[in-house]
């Protein structure tokens, strides 16, 4: 393993950007840590309390011993920043979604192609213990060919009004929150979607412009069937209590994030909520099918960020990528899928109709 230091940058130093921060302040192969923020002002101020260099976007990009950049600004700014750090000769990880339309996104993929250049878009999930345990029981066969997924995602919104995520349009969620779980839709069932039907209620939020409800019915090429189930206020609202357990409370109150991941031999649940998974076994008695659990694993709340939205872990080893001259471990072409994925969700519930994947344009 290579041990070489190198400088990186962060472009966008909000919440999320204290995350990636926080991460390359973690890797041993790290050296300096730059911050950019549009404004000098907050961007002097959040680099003060990172612990971390200002700089401003032209110093980043012409500086050489920036090997590599980590772009968690909000999501309009995400295709200029990807461009003009691959222009630079930079690695790039950058947040999804990849692109605010289908158009950004190939446009991306395409300038990645021609530059030879290194760029992974943040799907954290790939790199999360609780859905890399259930891929690892998939691959291995235990439930057979998967045959149907069922998500349930029921929650709260917890952004305030103003915020540049509450002024989100239309789908805007879909490829914001819920391009997430879709691809993980994509991951287990090993098969890429042929057509969506989507549909969202009439808005319980009346503060957002964006749908705050879908349900996301995909049929896969493999002839597999996808559900996706999601609100953003069925749950109770979090005001920053303090609770020994926040997972706990909040499965209490409505929170729930579970998959159903059946196969032709058995099941396996994920229940973020409960803090495990479980898998069952399907067997011919010669009289009936019995379904039997067969395997169940639970993990500490010490453990929550690396079991369910392992950032920090992804950005850590796509660092060390980086400094091993490896491409990305979920190439952006991959990502892509997805986002076309939640463009044609976006678009069957624009149209009241089901949209076929082949309507839209690849990046090919």
């Amino acid at each position: 393993m290579s041990m070489e230091k190198f400088d990186v940058a962060v472009l966008g130093l909000g919440g999320m950007g204290k995350t990636h921060v926080g991460a390359a302040k973690s890797s041993p192969h790290v050296n300096r840590i730059y911050g950019y923020e549009p404004d000098p002002e907050r961007r002097a101020q959040r680099a003060s309390e990172l612990g971390i260099i200002a700089a401003d976007l032209p110093e980043i990009l012409a500086n050489p011993e920036i090997k590599f950049v980590s772009i968690a600004s909000s999501n309009e700014s995400h295709i200029p920043l990807a461009e003009a750090a691959l222009r630079a000769g930079k690695k790039v990880m950058c947040e999804k979604p990849m692109g605010d339309t289908l158009e950004e996104a190939t446009r991306l993929i395409k300038l990645k192609q021609e530059l030879n250049g290194f760029l992974q878009i943040g799907f954290e999930l790939h790199y999360s213990r609780l859905y890399m345990k259930a891929k690892e029981w998939i691959d291995q066969g235990l439930i057979g060919k998967v045959v149907n997924i069922q998500t349930r995602y029921l929650c709260t919104v917890h952004h305030p009004k103003g915020s540049w995520r509450s002024k989100g349009k239309g789908s805007f969620l879909i490829g914001e929150k819920l391009s997430h779980y879709l691809d993980l839709q994509r991951w287990f069932m090993g098969s890429e979607p042929e057509s969506v039907y989507a549909v969202a209620s009439p808005r319980v939020l009346p503060y957002v412009e964006y749908r705050d409800n879908h349900n996301i019915t995909t049929t896969f090429k493999n002839g597999g069937i996808g559900v996706l189930l999601f609100t953003a206020f069925a749950a109770e609202s979090y005001h920053g209590e303090q609770y020994e357990d926040l997972l706990a409370k909040q499965r209490d109150d409505g929170h729930v994030l579970q998959y159903l991941i059946m196969g032709d031999k058995g099941m396996i649940e994920t229940d973020v909520f409960a803090r495990r998974i479980r898998r069952w076994t399907f067997t011919d008695t010669g009289e009936r099918l019995d379904s039997a659990r067969d395997e169940e694993i639970r993990y500490p709340q010490a453990l929550d960020n690396s079991w369910i939205h392992n950032t920090s872990g992804q950005n850590k080893k796509i660092i060390e990528l980086v400094a091993n001259g490896l491409p990305p471990g979920v190439p952006a072409e991959d990502a892509y899928q997805t986002m076309r994925f939640c463009f044609a969700a976006g678009l069957s519930e624009d149209t009241g109709r089901i949209v076929r994947l082949d309507e839209l344009p690849d990046w090919k």
